[in-house]
């Protein structure tokens, strides 16, 4: 039976589901030899618990009651996660660094964006045929639209407005300056200054980590931080694209016993994620199986109070709206 079909039929109470997790992660440590801690996010779900899930600083209480007390020098981290903050993931790795010297990242499903600049904090990243990374170009919170845009989108609009001034004059004024005026300036400042700062994570960690020599790093980076190579911040790069521009990775289809567990474990996690209002989850096979948790609100109707009608529109108003609605 397909695994996913197989866990919805079998796995009905709570505590049943956990010690399934609990159980696999214990047969993926005897199989690898490796310890293994799983952070996961329930992106997947509709708004709001997409928007909630992003990685923050706030994973780092997390992170550390999921490392304490582990010894050794190796260690496996289970990561699905729609990314979020580069800061976050660079107070992360330093703290896997800093307490493990070998640190193989497994990406069952998905890591992108700021996920997947983690990711290259590790000696090597475990992808399938399931598996996605996405580009680390970065996301700014455009003043004017209210909405997370690509820090290099916005850059480019604005040099592209400023060539056409400089070319055309006053008569295309009228048309561009009533948008840039819309802009605080420093915001181009700060679209520059978070590109740098993704491509310069992203190359040291290559180079340290997965001793990737500069220039292919350099190539590998530009691969992942350029928008306009990229041109969409949510497009997949499947494991044949991450092996080709020079990434270290680990097959996980070399090896069909871990494959498959990391797969149910996937597929488990991503149950708890659809039964429950959590949207990130910490687990470890020593104790540590804590998530966060959304609050939804359900409107509640009164049995006894009727619902209360809008008084019926004049007949000239009926009329009127008749005509706007068949427009």
């Amino acid at each position: 039976m397909p695994t996913y079909q197989r866990l919805i039929d079998s796995l009905k109470d709570p505590k049943e589901a956990q010690q399934f997790r609990i159980d696999l992660i214990r047969k993926i440590e005897a199989h690898t030899g490796r310890p293994l801690i799983v952070y996961a996010a329930g992106f997947l779900k509709p708004s709001p618990a997409a928007m909630l899930a992003s990685m923050d600083e706030s994973d780092m209480v997390g992170f550390s009651d999921l490392i304490e007390g582990i010894s050794g020098d190796a260690i496996d981290v289970f990561i699905h996660s729609p990314g979020g903050s580069g800061e976050a993931a660079e107070r992360i790795a330093n703290l896997l660094r800093s307490n493990f010297k070998i640190v193989r990242f497994l990406v069952p499903h998905s890591a992108y964006s700021a996920a997947t600049l983690l990711t290259l904090s590790g000696d090597e990243i475990g992808l399938s045929d399931k598996s996605a990374l996405g580009p680390v170009d970065p996301q700014v919170l455009d003043p004017y639209t209210r909405r997370y845009v690509p820090a290099q989108a916005l850059l480019k609009g604005f040099q592209e407005a400023r060539k056409i001034l400089e070319r055309e004059g006053p008569k295309a004024m009228p048309v561009y300056l009533p948008l840039l005026s819309k802009y605080d300036f420093t915001i181009f400042q700060i679209c520059e200054n978070a590109t740098k700062f993704a491509k310069k994570l992203a190359f040291d960690w290559l180079k340290n980590y997965m001793k990737i020599k500069s220039q292919r790093a350099a190539r590998i980076v530009k691969f992942l931080a350029d928008h306009n190579i990229q041109l969409s911040h949510r497009r997949a790069i499947y494991i044949e694209k991450a092996k080709e521009i020079g990434l270290k990775i680990y097959d996980l289809r070399s090896d069909a016993q871990l494959n498959a567990d990391l797969w149910s474990l996937y597929s488990a996690v991503d149950c708890y994620f659809d039964r429950s209002n959590a949207i990130k989850l910490f687990e470890n096979s020593r104790g540590v199986s804590w998530s966060k948790n959304i609050s939804v609100q359900i409107e509640q109707r009164i049995p006894d109070a009727p619902p209360v009608s809008p008084p019926p529109a004049p007949p000239e108003a009926m009329e009127e709206t008749s005509k706007v609605r068949s427009l």
